[in-house]
């Protein structure tokens, strides 16, 4: 009777100990897999970054043709592709992840880059993009308003995709980008969004509200 006690101890153990291998061997795997991919989105959002920035000082500090549409197509190209890279990286790790939060932050700067260049054109080009700075917040208590408003903003884009251009930040974000966008604007709440930098509105609740001021 003692032997079989023993025996049953034993394969508890062992069942135990295989358990808690398999655990680790997941959760390594887990975590291998995702730095890899982090590795990846760095490196490729690092270098469109890179491109960003060099066609920017081309068309502005070099004075480079910004008026040539190239110019446009080559910036905007690779904007829309870290803005995509960002969508993929909150899907995979999730929204609170501190690693989408740190490229996120880099993101920011890159949006306002871009903002920049399309203010250059409009003033200087005489060409007429609408823009709007999307602020929203992942917290509880905003998450479901700002998942709505960002809904509308994609079926407005869609209705207008040669001349609208949408920027989202997240109002969240701790970082001085971010603290002087809401002190310019005087964003204090999300849902909101400005418009063409003159009109402000919170928690949007039609594309009508927001076409008016297009």
């Amino acid at each position: 009777m003692k032997k079989r006690e023993f025996q049953d101890k034993k394969r508890y153990l062992w069942a135990f100990i295989i358990g808690t291998v398999l655990f680790l061997l997941v959760f390594l795997l887990t975590y291998f897999i995702s730095y890899i991919e982090f590795q990846r989105v760095s490196n490729t959002q690092t270098n469109l970054a890179y491109n960003i920035f060099s066609h920017k000082l081309s068309y502005t500090f070099f004075e480079d043709k910004v008026c040539d549409e190239s110019a446009y197509e080559q910036l905007t190209n690779d904007f829309n592709f870290q803005r995509a890279i960002i969508s993929d990286l909150e899907r995979k790790m999730g929204k609170d992840s501190k690693i989408v939060i740190e490229r996120k932050k880099f993101y920011t700067l890159i949006e306002l880059e871009h903002f920049e260049f399309i203010q250059k054109l409009n003033s200087e080009c005489k060409r007429e993009f609408d823009t709007i700075l999307f602020f929203y917040s992942n917290e509880e208590n905003d998450l479901q308003k700002s998942e709505d408003a960002g809904r509308l903003l994609d079926t407005l884009f869609l209705r207008n995709t040669e001349n609208l251009i949408i920027y989202s930040f997240d109002i969240n974000l701790d970082t001085s980008l971010i603290d002087d966008l809401k002190k310019r604007y005087n964003i204090t709440s999300s849902p909101a969004i400005v418009i063409n930098g003159n009109n402000t509105l919170v928690n949007p609740a039609n594309i009508i509200e927001i076409e008016k001021f297009l």
